[in-house]
């Protein structure tokens, strides 16, 4: 399988002491590509935490996942992938060892190994992927926090992150890779068959309002260096963006 990969990030604009708490990475010649959104923390006396602990979570998730999945070997796809997210979430849980605050730091994403003529995926929380097949856009993703959003006024930010984060029993858990073995509960690995042509497109939910503005169809054609040039230009009405990052998978050839 031949791919041609391209990514960019960019940082919120709306507050100037708050780090760009997205990752990505990718590796044509082993097929993976990876993007990460770290858990944005509160303000502390007005302060926004330096060096921010989601930074610390990205960086720890994304470098052991990135040693599992970078060594070729004979496991299935799937096995690899959650070899490397649960590799991933030690080594986060390992970086909040003493953290003072039951709030631990987090990251959230999408991991895709592209083998046997197929997108083979894993992901955890609110990004977003998406295949581009002959003009046709489909989500490979589910938003994990849109029924706690829903219900937002019933619980507080302590419930929501502390009772609710990695809770497979609460009607409105989610998932969150901030080291507990319970993130697991949330892992979603599926595949898709891929054809010469396809695009996958892998972003962080910073870029939903960019996805927003546009129909279907004029996404679909974009080539990969308009739509992330686009997408990392765009501003909403209110004149601010979160971060955001994105990843155009092409898929060249099976």
């Amino acid at each position: 399988m031949r791919l041609a990969m391209k990514g960019a990030t960019a940082k919120n604009t709306r507050y100037a002491d708050k780090p760009n708490e997205d990752l990505f990475f990718f590796d044509e010649a082993t097929g993976f590509a990876m993007i990460l959104d770290g858990v944005s923390r509160d303000r502390e006396n007005g302060i926004y935490p330096n060096p921010s602990p989601a930074c610390r979570a990205d960086n720890a998730f994304a470098d052991a996942a990135q040693a599992v999945l970078l060594k070729k070997n004979g496991a299935a796809p799937a096995d690899r992938l959650k070899a490397a997210v649960y590799a991933g979430n030690m080594a986060v849980a390992a970086a909040n060892e003493g953290f003072p605050s039951p709030f631990l730091p987090g990251t959230v994403g999408v991991l895709a190994l592209f083998a046997e003529h197929k997108l083979h995926y894993a992901y955890i929380g609110d990004s977003n992927g998406i295949l581009i097949s002959n003009g046709t856009l489909s989500y490979f993703t589910t938003p994990q926090t849109a029924e706690v959003h829903r219900r937002r006024k019933e619980f507080t930010s302590d419930e929501i992150r502390a009772v609710i984060c990695n809770n497979p029993s609460h009607p409105c858990g989610y998932g969150v890779w901030n080291g507990m073995p319970s993130a697991a509960e949330f892992l979603r690995v599926g595949e898709l068959p891929l054809s010469a042509g396809d695009r996958v497109l892998l972003c962080t939910d910073g870029i939903d309002p960019f996805l927003a503005s546009l129909s279907d169809a004029a996404l679909a054609a974009m080539d990969a260096d308009t739509l992330i040039s686009q997408a990392m230009a765009y501003m909403m009405p209110e004149g601010y963006m979160d971060d955001r990052t994105a990843i155009v998978i092409n898929i060249l050839d099976v």
